[in-house]
């Protein structure tokens, strides 16, 4: 067998891990990076023919992101929008390098503004890789996940519900990374929506922030999948957290350095531990104000709105309506909700309560057709701005019967 047949990919074995990963688009190409991985002694590396599509189906089955991952696009016609499907589809934290064909200096910009580390023009040596990868000082990191926190105008409305669905969809059909971070520091619901029990990594690593690298948050998130992690805690109720001004926002703002989505179930302001909702607000991209149909939250909403948006980051503050009993005539109308509070429904949830009830009782994904957990989906589309394909709510559908 030839060096260049050892390159190519086998039908049957997939490695669990990679720490470096390369996709070539000729044979020379790939033996010189084979040499170099040779002469780097790397333990853990994958080097194969390849384009950007193999690429990302290679990184879906990966249990770990690799540190580095080296891209080929000098046979593409478009480049610019493959590397940014790699991007939606590789973590933050991975050093992406691209591989050319030319010396383009605009095409160089735009890589930057992807979040790729550097652009390397063939042919390749060697020496220029070992120049260009085996770099040691630290870049500035220009990519990063999505943070989303979800506040409620009031207990019950069903933030920690639709923030693990959320999860779950992201994790388990979109293949995406996922942390879930459950602020209630006395015992949330995330993991009993999950079937996991709290370990208290929350409290820790609110204490030991500044040692949270790959290691440390592998022994301290509770894993529910390969893709999907919790983090929270559950202190007796009369114990008593000091917390140190800024460390959920350090939190944060590593975890988006690792996961392409950090979902935050928070507290409403005003409650123990209100700083860690002002913190994580801080961060985040997106805000979910979740309300049910009544005069409380209806009350509530222009406020909490008014606070969540009210930041340097400027996140975008959008309303959920949660339908967490049956509708009623006593429940304020949706249209005279959204006009009192001035504020646009983003979207609806129905009331699905044998669903939803099973699957927290049980641990378990909503029921295979579960009106609540299609609007999950929907809610999914509109996070990432995807459009929904048929194919894909099928395939929703066959992981919530299976319990994924």
């Amino acid at each position: 067998m030839s060096m260049i047949d050892m390159l190519r990919p086998s039908a049957g074995k997939q490695a669990s891990h990679a720490e470096f990963v390369a996709f070539l688009a000729d044979d020379e190409s790939a033996a010189i990076v084979q040499r170099y991985v040779a002469q780097r002694m790397l333990p853990h590396a994958h080097v194969a023919r390849g384009n950007v599509d193999l690429a990302i189906e290679f990184l879906q089955k990966l249990e770990r992101a690799p540190l580095q991952l080296l891209i080929d696009v000098s046979g593409s016609d478009t480049p610019l929008s493959e590397l940014a499907r790699l991007a939606d589809a590789c973590e933050p934290s991975v050093e992406v390098y691209v591989v050319g064909g030319k010396n383009d200096v605009g095409l160089y910009r735009s890589l930057l503004q992807l979040g790729v580390r550097d652009y390397l023009v063939k042919p390749l040596t060697v020496d220029l890789l070992m120049r260009m990868l085996g770099k040691s000082e630290p870049l500035q990191q220009a990519r990063t996940g999505k943070v989303i926190t979800l506040l409620g105008t009031r207990g019950g409305v069903g933030v920690s519900t639709i923030a693990t669905h959320l999860g779950r969809y992201l994790a388990n059909v979109s293949q995406r990374r996922v942390a879930l971070v459950d602020l209630n520091l006395h015992g949330g619901t995330v993991n009993i929506l999950l079937g996991l029990d709290s370990n208290n990594g929350l409290t820790d690593v609110l204490q030991n922030v500044q040692r949270l690298d790959t290691q440390y948050m592998e022994r301290t998130l509770v894993a529910h999948s390969s893709r999907l992690f919790v983090l929270s805690a559950e202190l007796d109720f009369e114990q008593a957290f000091p917390l140190r001004a800024g460390a959920a926002a350090e939190l944060i703002n590593v975890l988006k350095q690792h996961f392409h989505y950090v979902l935050v179930d928070a507290p409403p302001p005003g409650l123990c531990h209100g700083e860690l909702t002002e913190e994580a607000l801080t961060q985040s991209k997106v805000v979910y104000v979740v309300a049910d149909r009544s005069v409380h939250s209806a009350r509530n909403i222009a406020r909490l709105v008014r606070y969540a948006g009210n930041r340097e980051n400027e996140p975008v503050v959008s309303l959920l309506l949660n339908q967490p009993a049956p509708v009623s005539a006593a429940h304020v109308a949706s249209a005279d909700l959204a006009d009192a509070c001035r504020r646009a429904v983003l979207q609806e949830l129905p009331y699905d309560a044998l669903s939803v009830a099973t699957a927290e009782n049980l641990g378990e994904a909503l029921a295979a057709k579960s009106t609540f957990g299609l609007a999950i989906a929907r809610l999914a589309d509109d996070l990432s701005g995807t459009a929904q394909k048929p194919q894909a709510l099928s395939r929703w559908r066959q992981l919530l019967k299976r319990g994924g």
